[in-house]
This record gives structure tokens, C-alpha cells and sequence, in this order.
């Protein structure tokens, strides 16, 4: 009679967490494409400044296009952390594009408007990347507060640029970015619920409250000396 022998079964190896390993492998690529978005629109944007019609004048000198691209950028991960992050990262390289694109025109770049734009960027980056997180990944809520903030900061400088620019800039590029900004504001939330409509109601409030609590802060902070 032969012995029993127990036999002994290997556990089985954990599985990988799905998405993990990609999202990790794609951060060089994310963060390589807020510098290259950054530091080209930037030496695009100071290129346009003294090219653009009156019309499109603003556009090189609004904040408008700089939180657009670094909200894009910021977008595309799903990691708050990783978004915050790319935010600044995003807008630091579009203050490093504006001023080497500047400074190779042969024009003279003020060492004080680098210190400053660079140190708005590090200020105003983070909000923009909680932003996008709240947008991508949170409950509906939170994403209507993100898009309201998106949407507020446009709402703002539209509304500075139409009361206090009034005489020396296009009112027509403002109505466009208060109409951007408001609907962002709309959309986004609306697209967050599309599946269910009706339930959008409160998210949609949420957003546009958020809004006009940013946009009249940041029409505030505008008119500081």
C-alpha cells in the first residue's frame, strides 16, 4: 500500500490591477506632451500679439488660451495627483515658450513679468488640474463644481475685459469667451448625465453657482492693483 502524500496546490498569483501598468508606462508621455503643448502654444501665443487683427487682438494676451490647454493636458489622466501636476507643468512651459519666443525677436523680456507669470502659473495650475480630476473621475457633483470653475475663470475675464477694456479692446472677442465660458459651464455637467437628463437638474445649478462665485472672483482679482 502506497503512502498518502498531501498534495500541495499553489496559490495563484494576484492578477494585476487592470490599467495600472499603462497608466504608470504613460506618464512620460503625458507629462512630454504638456511640455511640448506649453512650450509651443506659449511661442505661438507671442507670436500672434503683434499679428493678430484688431479683432483677435485680446487673444494673445488673455488667460483664456493658457488654462484651455493646460485643462486639456490635464485631462487626460486619470490621477488627480498626476493631473495636478500637469496643469503647472503645462502652464510654467507656456510662461517658458511666451518669454523665449519674445526674447529670440530680439525684444526685451522683463525678468519681473517671468517671477510673476511663472509664480500665477504655480498658484492657478493646481486649481486647474483639481479641476480636471474632479471633471474625469468624481461623482457628477464634483464634476459640475470643475466645470464651473473652468467655466468661471472665462465667465471673469470676459466680463473685466467688456467693463474695463471696453474702449481699448474688441467687445465681439469677449462675447465669445463669456458664450465659451458659460458654455462650458452648461455642457460639461449635461454631458456628465446625458444618460439621464433629468437627474443633470441639480449638477447643472451646482456648475453655474460655481461659476459665478469664481468668475466674480476672478473679475475681482483682475481689478487689484
Amino acid at each position: 500500500m502506497k503512502p498518502l502524500r498531501e498534495s500541495v496546490t499553489e496559490a495563484p498569483s494576484p492578477a494585476p490591477i487592470s490599467g495600472l501598468g499603462g497608466a504608470r508606462s504613460g506618464t512620460p508621455a503625458r507629462f512630454a506632451l504638456a511640455v511640448v503643448a506649453g512650450a509651443g502654444v506659449g511661442a505661438v501665443l507671442e507670436w500672434s500679439v503683434p499679428h493678430l487683427p484688431f479683432s483677435l487682438e485680446p487673444l494673445g494676451n488673455s488667460a483664456a488660451p493658457w488654462l484651455i490647454v493646460a485643462f486639456g493636458v490635464a485631462l487626460t489622466t486619470r490621477s488627480a495627483i498626476e493631473s495636478l501636476a500637469l496643469a503647472v507643468v503645462t502652464l510654467i512651459t507656456l510662461v517658458a515658450g511666451f518669454y523665449i519666443a519674445q526674447d529670440s525677436r530680439g525684444w526685451a523680456v522683463s525678468e519681473h513679468q517671468v517671477v510673476l507669470w511663472t509664480a500665477a502659473s504655480c498658484v492657478a495650475g493646481p486649481l486647474v488640474g483639481i479641476a480636471a480630476a474632479w471633471l474625469r473621475r468624481n461623482g457628477r457633483m464634483a464634476a459640475a463644481v470643475g466645470a464651473g470653475v473652468v467655466g468661471g475663470w472665462l465667465v471673469g475675464e470676459a466680463v473685466y475685459g467688456l467693463r474695463v477694456l471696453r474702449f481699448s479692446s474688441p467687445a465681439g472677442y469677449w462675447h465669445v469667451q463669456l458664450g465659451l465660458g458659460l458654455g462650458l459651464a452648461v455642457a460639461l455637467p449635461v454631458w456628465r448625465s446625458r444618460r439621464h437628463l433629468i437627474s443633470s437638474i441639480p449638477t447643472l445649478a451646482v456648475s453655474l453657482a460655481t461659476c459665478a462665485v469664481v468668475g466674480l472672483g476672478t473679475l475681482v482679482a483682475y481689478k487689484l492693483p
